[in-house]
């Protein structure tokens, strides 16, 4: 007789761990997934740290994490899971709908991503699709796929229209992100006097005058994209 498979009927149960720092949500969900079959709720948390201390004694299988929280936060959790527990599924259920912050998660290794105003159906759908299939795609997860598809799309035809190269992509990122020349040229080995050069160069091409026109010029024209 072949053994039941967790979450399947008759078989042992999905293994859940909750945190959130919304009282009212997190005991409602608690609630609602305890009146269903196949699941069970190993433990709930205000916070990260409340939730990797409980860890420590509990078995689970499947995280269901808020985005937002005290002390650590969702994305710093996943970043601990997926290097000590990569075998628990992580879910994120989230009030931002933010397409470039869902496709951050899931590139990261999170397997799925929904708001929190969906229903308990479709977490279920999530819960044993990441158990079974390892992944959930839900609406946010599709148009996050597709908003990097099409972002890749406009970064490769920039590239192409200024013909720059992946370095000078790279000092456009870190220029973006607020690095300083000497700070980019440490990260590259140059000199801070090359990365000048550099800089130079771009913000003509790109007609910038300033740091915060730059970074607008290169958003627009899909050369980066800040998370």
């Amino acid at each position: 007789m072949a053994k039941k498979q967790r979450g399947e009927k008759g078989g042992p149960k999905i293994r859940i761990a909750i945190a959130d720092d919304h009282t009212l949500f997190l005991e409602g969900l608690t609630a609602a997934l305890r009146n269903e079959e196949g699941v069970m709720v190993s433990f709930t948390a205000n916070n990260g740290i409340e939730f990797l201390e409980k860890l420590k004694t509990k078995t689970i299988d499947i995280a269901l994490l808020d985005l937002d929280m005290p002390d650590m936060d969702g994305k710093e959790v996943l970043e601990f899971l997926l290097k000590k527990h990569p075998e628990i599924g992580v879910i994120f259920i989230s009030m931002h709908v933010n397409l470039e912050i869902a496709g951050e998660l899931i590139n990261m290794g999170a397997k799925s991503y929904l708001k929190k105003n969906s229903s308990v159906e479709e977490l279920m759908n999530a819960i044993f699709n990441v158990q079974e299939k390892g992944r959930h795609f839900s609406d946010i997860v599709n148009e996050s796929m597709s908003l990097k598809i099409e972002s890749n799309k406009r970064r490769a035809e920039a590239m192409a229209y200024f013909n720059f190269s992946e370095r000078e992509m790279l000092v456009i990122r870190l220029i973006c992100s607020g690095s300083t020349s000497e700070a980019i040229g440490s990260r590259l080995e140059l000199s801070k006097k090359s990365i000048d050069r550099v800089r130079s160069k771009l913000f003509k091409l790109l007609k910038a005058k300033t740091t915060a026109d730059f970074a607008r010029i290169c958003i627009e024209k899909g050369l980066y994209q800040p998370i």
